[in-house]
């Protein structure tokens, strides 16, 4: 039996240092990819692009200059490239083309063979690609797409191989802050790239970002290979009363690779569907306002590219911040035992649907008040970050020993709405970049959010599947802290924030 009370005494506990070092590999996930979107307003010739019926001058009344059915600004600079806003949703969206094809193939991977190779192989692969884009670009937009795809293949297997990892090191009662520290990288990674992007490609040309944020995979690589270990029982360094303790409380590597995939199982589960169907909602809102918020910034409300980059940051930091107090409030609530698992994650997730609906219903009636509508742009985003206490953890609780084919599964079906969503907002706002065409944007994706929240709400549930159960000689017992005496296990679990480990 561990000793509960020595854990105190250990120092740094080595799942923070894991889950610090996995956090800012999320950090450099993100920066490569979403870079190209702040880097696309410093790619492209605007002024040469052919717009018609273009109001948006006449309706906010900016120092905007229209002149033979083209929009320019005297303070923003033109790159080199022809790409109309079609043609920049393509180069964005490509991503995901590749990114849906591994999704699965790296949750599966990572369960039967371990995520610390392979995310370390994976990323190196990113780093690579990435230094080679202003090349493709160069030779032609058909390469720089193709260049896209490769980065989505190699980053599609990275996200569902991490699943395993946190079902092997986070404690249930710490399972929501350990979870939403790593993933929030996310939203680390979109400002960290967002802004310094955008400095690079005002200050050093376009080029520079790739070539400068290629090279770092061998930094955070290398960490990642002395900090990284599959499970506590093949870290050298690790305390055994910390090893005893996680063990305890989380699934078992060695029994996992035994498993069958319960394949047909999964597929007629209601809550896999609803979550399925969550995730879509989720993905189509925030790949919308990732990827077009650079874009409505620069043309309607007409920020340059250097505070293009910087406003277009702001949102994404109000998510990390919020992400980490929500999942704070979600343990504390869970241990403390005010409401159950399934109503906790329905409320958050309610939330971080339903705020940002709201917000960008707001929005879309606003019309040209830069600061209101910046204010709920910004606090739509970081609504979202409740997420992370919601569906984005669901998928530990319907499958701990399946959680990386299970998010791979969800993940990669889900994905498709990544790149339709900025695909119908550039196919909406191609040629006429109006308020009132942004307004169905915006409303179409607050419907969207509502009815997935309905969804979650009614299909949804946190009740472990009996076919994640269903194997012989099965040991661990997943959501159970070993044989503790309560006092000195609510003694030893206070909540301590991994975001300041």
């Amino acid at each position: 039996m561990p000793d509960w009370q020595k854990l105190q005494k250990v120092g740094i506990p080595t799942r923070y240092a894991v889950a610090t070092v996995a956090f800012l590999n999320f950090i450099y996930v993100y920066m490569l990819r979403l870079n190209v979107n702040i880097v696309i307003v410093a790619m492209v010739n605007y002024t040469a692009i052919p717009h018609t019926n273009i109001t948006t001058a006449q309706e906010c009344g900016f120092d905007v200059v229209v002149e033979n059915n083209t929009e320019t600004s005297p303070d923003v600079s033109e790159g080199e490239f022809e790409w109309d806003e079609r043609l920049q949703s393509l180069v964005s969206g490509s991503f995901f083309w590749g990114y849906i094809i591994t999704q699965l193939t790296g949750g599966r991977l990572a369960e039967r063979i371990g995520t610390k190779y392979l995310f370390a192989s994976l990323q190196i692969t990113v780093g690579i690609v990435t230094v080679c884009l202003p090349f493709l670009a160069s030779v032609g937009v058909e390469f720089f797409i193709m260049g896209r795809v490769m980065l989505g293949l190699a980053q599609g297997a990275l996200v569902p191989s991490m699943q395993p990892l946190v079902a092997r090191w986070a404690p249930e009662s710490e399972r929501n802050s350990f979870a939403t520290f790593i993933f929030s990288g996310s939203q680390m990674g979109t400002i960290l790239g967002t802004l310094f992007s955008g400095m690079m490609a005002d200050s050093l040309g376009w080029e520079a970002v790739f070539y400068i944020e290629g090279s770092l995979s061998v930094i955070v690589v290398s960490a990642w290979l002395f900090f990284i270990y599959d499970s506590p029982a093949l870290h050298p360094r690790i305390s055994r009363q910390e090893r005893e303790y996680i063990e305890s409380s989380t699934i078992s590597a060695k029994n996992t690779r035994k498993l069958r995939v319960p394949w047909m199982a999964i597929i007629k589960s209601p809550p896999c569907w609803a979550l399925l169907s969550a995730t879509l909602g989720y993905n189509w809102a925030f790949y919308m306002l990732l990827t077009e918020l650079p874009i409505y910034m620069r043309n309607i409300m007409h920020f340059d590219l250097k505070s293009n980059s910087m406003l277009s940051a702001l949102p994404w930091l109000l998510m990390w911040i919020f992400s980490i107090v929500v999942a704070k409030i979600a343990d504390m609530v869970v241990k403390r035992q005010w409401v159950s698992i399934n109503i906790t994650r329905k409320t958050f997730n309610t939330i971080a649907f339903c705020g940002p609906a709201l917000c960008l219903t707001i929005v879309s009636f606003i019309g040209c008040d830069r600061y209101w509508t910046l204010a709920m742009l910004t606090l739509a985003v970081g609504l979202l970050g409740a997420s992370y206490s919601g569906i984005l953890i669901n998928h530990l609780d319907l499958a701990p020993n399946f959680a990386g084919t299970l998010y791979g599964l969800v993940a990669g079906v889900a994905c498709i709405s990544s790149w339709v969503a900025p695909l119908v907002v550039a196919t909406l706002t191609e040629a006429e970049q109006t308020l009132a065409r942004w307004r169905i944007a915006f409303l179409l994706c607050a419907g969207i959010l509502t009815a997935n929240a309905i969804i979650f709400i009614v299909l949804g549930s946190t009740e472990r599947q009996d076919w994640d159960r269903a194997t012989v000689g099965e040991e661990e017992t997943v959501g159970h802290v070993g044989e503790a005496p309560s006092s000195s296990k609510h003694q030893l679990l206070k909540s301590v924030t991994l975001s300041t480990a």
